[in-house]
């Protein structure tokens, strides 16, 4: 080797020095960037060169910067993000509902529905005093107004969740547009078209992996480009080219569901704030939405059964002391519609909730939603003729067809059971509290009997007694919402701790990077003082 080589191998120090740096410098500066992960410099010895038999070494030939990155640990917390988005959607939407039922704060229905059975017996006791009687109708419409609150309450609860569904399901497609564009800019930098690996952008294509995951869960997998797709229930979200987006749609029960391409998907979705806030909204309307107007809906038909029987201290009886049940109705059909529907006798009606689906143009079956059952089955089905169940009476039409397999209808005693809650008696003398006309005006055995219902097996409310189950409601609503508590704090620990195994692998070692600092600081100065000295040796020769 040459005198002039030593200027190859300083040089190479200097340049592999620099390199390495920079490196460092750029560890240190990103220190506390979310999701970075550490690099290295990796220094390669240049080929050596024979001389007389030996071979000498001709400084650092390259240097390559590598990635400290575990990829099985990234799987793990792409995981654990899913689980924890459910977990924080579910508290978030149990916890609004909770305070709804807020007894401890006196906030829920217990005290006016204690109240106003309890202003039925102060009427037993004094069946033909007007204050009572006044003190009556007061607590009656004080329980109708604070179940219509709840009920409001709920509703708005369900509006945020269905808001809440639209903002995840739009960040859902800015972040897998995001990932398209990382995933090109990743397949162009590793496939040669410039000297830098993809590191930095494969850092930030990991922080919206895992920022998706909270939102939604996915199966994913990067191919040999290093493009990376990603698929939501067999459904295509990004590919090796582009990413597909998602779009909601408002159903008939006001329902914000999930589509692609025209699709309904929602039922998909299990993890992640998408699929935690689906499951919280379709408890709460499916649990204590429904079990609350089943519990009104219930205290309207057996207080006017017994009241339409008794008789006011003007002799006249068959008086409903609240509005009567309103049947509500749905058609999913284009083909035909339910025209009318009758409740022959109200002491008669079912409290389920029941679908009549069509098997084809001609049958059907009647689905019972409260037990999960079909309950009957009717053949022919004739335009206009009457469908009887649950002691209602149900006219189907004709309108733009005949109705197809697949069609339903919903018959419901529930959906209207609190916006329509209502008392409907105006005077007090019209308040029957006498089993018979003829023992009036001091007769209190009817209010007796509606005092009763208090504490009477209800067989609508699944035999409990009205107390019983509004408190069933209120404690599957606290069990829910503090399963949703810990379920949330438990996964937020157990993404600390993988995260903390992350960055030990993958973190910014401040102590480390500084000694790193200074070994390569000090390289660089040995680097500078070869070619220095090896300056000084060419010009000692030239002067001989």
């Amino acid at each position: 080797m040459s005198l002039s080589g030593l200027f190859d191998i300083g040089k190479s120090a200097i340049f592999a020095s620099q390199t390495a740096l920079n490196v460092v410098s750029n560890n240190i500066a990103n220190v506390n960037t979310l999701g970075y992960s550490r690099h290295e410099a990796i220094l390669q010895i240049a080929n050596p060169v024979e001389i007389r038999g030996n071979y000498i070494g001709r400084g650092v030939g390259y240097v390559d910067i590598r990635r400290h990155y575990d990829s099985f640990i990234h799987l793990q917390i792409i995981g654990q993000n899913q689980s924890y988005g459910r977990s924080y959607a579910l508290d978030r939407g149990l916890s609004h509902v909770e305070q709804i039922f807020n007894e401890s704060q006196n906030l829920g229905l217990a005290n006016p529905l204690n109240d106003y059975f309890n202003a039925w017996q102060d009427l037993a006791n004094n069946p033909d005093a007007q204050p009572q009687r006044t003190a009556l109708l007061q607590k009656a419409k004080a329980l109708v107004q604070t179940a219509q609150q709840m009920e409001g309450d709920i509703l708005d609860t369900l509006k945020e969740i269905n808001n809440d569904i639209v903002n995840v399901v739009n960040d859902i497609n800015s972040i897998t547009s995001n990932i398209s564009s990382l995933n090109e800019k990743i397949a162009q930098l590793e496939a040669g078209l410039s000297t830098d690996k993809a590191s930095y952008f494969r850092d930030e294509r990991d922080r919206q992996l895992n920022a998706l995951a909270e939102l939604m869960d996915y199966t994913w997998y990067e191919d040999s480009s290093g493009r990376v797709s990603i698929l939501a229930g067999g459904k295509t979200l990004v590919n090796d080219s582009k990413a597909f987006t998602l779009s909601t749609q408002v159903d008939l029960d006001g329902n914000r569901n999930v589509y692609f391409a025209g699709e309904n998907i929602t039922s998909v979705f299990q993890k992640g704030q998408l699929g935690g806030y689906i499951t919280v909204r379709d408890d709460i309307v499916d649990n204590s939405l429904h079990d609350l107007r089943r519990m009104i809906a219930s205290i309207i038909k057996e207080t006017n059964i017994l009241h339409r029987q008794g008789y006011g201290l003007d002799g006249i009886d068959q008086r409903d002391f609240f509005d009567q049940l309103q049947i509500s109705t749905k058609d999913y059909s284009t083909g035909a519609d339910i025209t009318s529907t009758n409740v022959p006798d109200p002491s008669a009606l079912s409290l389920d909730e029941f679908e009549i689906r069509f098997t084809s143009a001609t049958e059907y079956e009647i689905y019972n939603r409260d037990t999960g059952t079909v309950v009957a089955t009717g053949q022919p089905y004739t335009s206009g003729g009457t469908i009887s169940y649950g002691g209602v009476d149900i006219v189907i039409e004709d309108v733009s067809g005949t109705p197809q397999a697949g069609d339903s209808f919903l018959v419901s005693p529930l959906s209207g059971a609190i916006s329509n809650f209502n008392v409907a008696i105006t005077d007090t003398q019209q308040i029957a509290a006498a089993s018979s006309d003829l023992s009036l005006p001091g007769d209190n055995t009817k209010a007796l009997e509606i005092v009763q219902l208090y504490q009477s097996d209800i067989a609508d409310l699944n035999n409990t007694t009205f107390d019983g189950y509004y408190q069933g409601i209120v404690s599957d609503i606290g069990i829910m919402s503090k399963a949703a508590i810990d379920s949330l704090s438990y996964d937020d620990n157990l993404r600390f701790e993988l995260v903390k195994k992350r960055d030990a692998i993958s973190g910014v070692s401040m102590d480390e990077e500084a000694a790193n600092l200074i070994r390569y600081q000090r390289m660089y100065e040995a680097g500078a003082k070869i070619i220095q000295v090896t300056d000084e040796l060419m010009e000692m020769i030239i002067n001989l």
